[in-house]
């Protein structure tokens, strides 16, 4: 019989695995899939049950239970379970071939969600079913059943949503608090809804208040200080920086409690986004709890973080200091050098730094805790490599040949790419031979079918490694164009190189190199170009 399929797309075929191939089957190995919003003990036992009530069901019904995937306090949405992420996987891979839950809900109340995941599953070739609702995704092709149940899981969510909400829109007009963990120095009253002193840690946030404004600490300091002293956050985590300045600029610590001035957005990607509210909606309700410091220190706190700031911009953004920042690394350790500045110890000018590139040695490997480079003979270590090397078109041909050699000239990636052009060469042949097989009836034609599907599998393989390889060993050419486009770009401007804006030389610098590897000396030690 001929062969009719268009040869442009006969090797590119693959064969896909319908879901509703497997209404018939016994024994398929599955998983069931259980999601519960809180890691309360209640909700521990509610675990347990429906693992039974699932496991049961898989057995009355002749499936093979094989995991049971189970995610705790994760949202509403796909992206942020790692329990769900996993089951779609062993999915793909074949490990289970469904996934049962107890109901609907228990997947998601999103019906975009639902529908997203249930899309992913049926393309691997799985199937979903929910016990409540007696879905099977393989009696469901329009998905008007999945829709419908996934509305009423919304909607009820909504509801309940917008119960809550109202709750607890109704509690903070009263001054009372919403959360369940009170912010660092108090703790919850006696009625669970407002906030009193606590005496364990309200001295410690004085003390945050206090190092800040009144001895001129900066946070990194105070933070280092907090868990050199082995004190702990309210979650009972090191300190760092991002909370201290969270402790600074909340409100909560001279009395006031502030509710519904954020909201969160979903966005197309499944995420959430955070966004202001309009400031008619805030809820402010000033001396609602006792106060932990003064209006006066703490106008006096967020006057500081708003001059330094300002004094950030002006060094940091406007007139960028730092020429390597981001491709600069310890030759020694192979560790980042960060930029840094130090306040220099003049009366006449207290707004004046030294400027340095620094290695930290954070790996442990640096042959000292912390070394140093000064920024500007840095800056012009790096201008000129810029300049040697731009400077002779073939020496830059030279060079991005010779960090690129291994990947092109790779004699193991040059035998296992001859190999598999041999190997693509065969599965021609051979599908050529199954085909004068079948035109001569020396094979029937369900057989023919299955030799060429696994011929074309074989293929598709086959073709898509060789691909990989080869585009290994183009990067090289890709390469060399790259950098010659920069050449004819800058070839102008190399002599006055120094005198261009830094945000220029930096988008030159940054757009050549990906890491330079720097000397105790300032020597060069190795360079790696960006691709």
């Amino acid at each position: 019989m001929l062969d009719y399929m268009p040869g442009h797309i006969r090797g590119n075929l693959k064969v896909y695995q319908d879901p509703i191939s497997t209404l018939e089957m016994e024994s398929l190995n599955i998983g069931s899939y259980i999601r519960v919003s809180t890691s309360k003990e209640s909700q521990k036992s509610s675990i347990e049950n429906q693992k039974k009530i699932l496991q049961e069901w898989a057995r009355i019904n002749n499936y093979n239970h094989v995991k049971s995937y189970i995610d705790i306090r994760t949202g509403a949405y796909k992206n942020s379970r790692i329990q769900l992420n996993e089951m779609l996987e062993d999915i793909k891979n074949g490990v289970i071939m469904g996934v049962i839950v107890k109901e609907v809900s228990r997947t998601s109340r999103d019906v975009n969600d639902m529908l997203q995941i249930k899309r992913e599953i049926a393309f691997y070739g799985g199937f979903i079913a929910a016990i409540k609702e007696g879905y099977d995704s393989r009696a469901d092709s329009d998905e008007f059943f999945l829709i419908l149940h996934s509305a009423m899981a919304q909607k009820e969510r909504k509801n309940t949503s917008s119960r809550v909400k109202l709750t607890q829109l109704v509690k903070a007009r009263e001054g009372k608090t919403n959360v369940p963990l009170p912010a660092y120095g108090y703790k919850l009253g006696e009625d669970k809804a407002t906030l009193v002193s606590n005496p364990e840690t309200a001295e410690v946030l004085k003390l945050i208040f206090t190092k800040f404004v009144e001895e001129g600490w900066g946070q990194l300091k105070i933070t280092k200080y907090l868990n050199g002293q082995g004190i702990k956050t309210r979650r009972g985590a090191k300190w760092s920086t991002n909370a201290v300045k969270t402790i600074l600029t909340n409100p909560v610590y001279i009395g006031a409690t502030c509710y519904n001035m954020t909201r969160l957005i979903r966005k197309p990607d499944g995420t959430q986004e955070r966004f202001i509210r309009p400031e008619h909606e805030w809820i402010i309700v000033e001396n609602s709890h006792e106060p932990l410091i003064s209006i006066d220190m703490f106008e006096r706190a967020q006057a500081i973080i708003a001059k330094r700031r300002e004094n950030d911009n002006r060094e940091w953004s406007a007139d960028r200091k730092y020429l390597g920042s981001g491709i600069l690394h310890c030759g020694i350790c192979g560790g980042k050098v960060y930029g840094a500045r130090y306040r220099k110890n003049s009366k006449e000018d207290e707004d004046s730094y030294y400027f340095r590139y620094r290695c930290d040695g954070r790996n442990g490997q640096c042959e000292s805790s912390m070394k140093y480079w000064n920024m500007q003979e840095l800056d012009s270590v790096l201008i000129e490599l810029f300049k040697t090397i731009f400077e002779d078109q073939d020496k830059l041909r030279q060079t991005i040949e010779k960090q690129t050699a291994k990947d092109n000239y790779d004699p193991t990636l040059i035998q296992e790419q001859d190999l598999l052009r041999k190997r693509i060469e065969d599965i021609e042949k051979a599908k050529k031979r199954q085909q004068m097989a079948f035109e001569n009836e020396a094979i029937e034609l369900e057989e023919y079918r299955l030799r060429m599907a696994e011929l074309r599998d074989e293929y598709q393989r086959i073709l898509d490694k060789y691909n990989k390889i080869s585009e290994k060993r183009s990067k090289t050419e890709n390469l060399i164009a790259k950098f010659e486009k920069i050449y004819i770009s800058v070839r102008e401007v190399l002599q006055n190189l120094e005198n261009l804006p830094i945000g220029m030389k930096a988008e030159l610098i940054n757009n050549t190199f990906e890491k330079v590897y720097i000397q105790s000396d300032y020597g060069i030690d190795q360079i790696v170009y960006r691709n």
